[in-house]
């Protein structure tokens, strides 16, 4: 008589399962802190974990034959991050305007396929710019700490969710030609497991949040997340790369860790610069 599907699903998770959490003992301290820090420091702390995304996507874009130029990239990635933060230094249109053509002048230079060089660059630079620049402004907003707390816990119940509801009881493939494990049950688990850390939310913390639109954005960053790993996924698929980096052991790299954030807190600030 062969065993359980579940017993099986346990004995095949526990060797990534005990990769996904020594992971998370290394990564959430570093999250939480520039969450509570703030300020300076907790904006210097982004950085650098943005310009490290920012290396492993160019170093992507390079293995697959794109040839970005990182060089130029992560100055204007910097730079867009910095407008946003800050627009009375220089107004992200004049930061977009001469990074788009500064890049587009560079790519000259380039023999071999030389728009695949402006395509990657500009792509890199402004992704994670941009998504960096709203995380930042979303810290500085009205109750920004617990705001961003509610990005960062909710996308983390979302995967949390949809790993242990996809190993134990997926069956449905969501997307094979994308991302050949993700199923159609862990991805609603996610979104459940989003929704009910959202509704914790409403009622234990100061953020000016109802349980019902609290449900529906809970929900929203369910998706959201799921999009933004389905996104690194299609690229690291193709240009052949398993993970974006080696710094986080069973997780890749920080790009790999940051990949549902990078959907996740812009809409957030969006819908608290709109409504709250």
């Amino acid at each position: 008589m062969s065993p359980p599907r579940w017993t099986k699903s346990i004995a095949s998770a526990l060797p990534d399962l005990s990769l996904r959490l020594i992971a998370a003992l290394i990564a959430l301290p570093f999250a939480l802190l520039f969450v509570y820090l703030g300020g300076a420091w907790g904006a210097l702390l982004l950085l650098i974990l943005g310009l490290v995304a920012g290396w492993e996507f160019f170093h992507m874009m390079t293995v697959g034959g794109y040839h970005p130029a990182r060089w130029a990239g992560l100055p204007w990635l910097t730079a867009i991050w910095l407008s946003l933060l800050r627009p009375n230094l220089m107004p992200l249109s004049f930061v977009l305007a001469i990074g788009l053509i500064g890049t587009m002048a560079i790519s000259l230079f380039t023999r071999n396929r030389p728009a695949d060089t402006w395509f990657s660059t500009v792509t890199g630079s402004i992704y994670l710019g941009i998504a960096l620049g709203m995380t930042a402004l979303l810290r500085t907003s009205a109750y920004g700490m617990w705001w961003l707390y509610f990005a960062l816990l909710t996308a983390w119940a979302n995967d949390t969710m949809a790993y242990f509801v996809g190993v134990f009881w997926g069956a449905h493939k969501l997307w094979p030609r994308v991302s050949p494990k993700k199923t159609w049950e862990g991805s609603i688990g996610g979104w459940v497991g989003a929704a009910l850390m959202a509704l914790l939310f409403a009622w234990f913390s100061p953020i000016p949040l109802r349980p019902l639109p609290a449900l529906i954005i809970g929900v929203l960053v369910g998706v959201l997340a799921l999009i933004g790993d389905l996104t690194i996924s299609m690229l690291k698929r193709q240009v052949g790369v398993k993970d974006s980096g080696r710094i986080f052991p069973g997780h890749g790299g920080v790009l790999d860790r940051m990949d549902s954030l990078l959907f996740v807190v812009p809409v957030v600030y969006m819908i608290v610069a709109t409504f709250f």
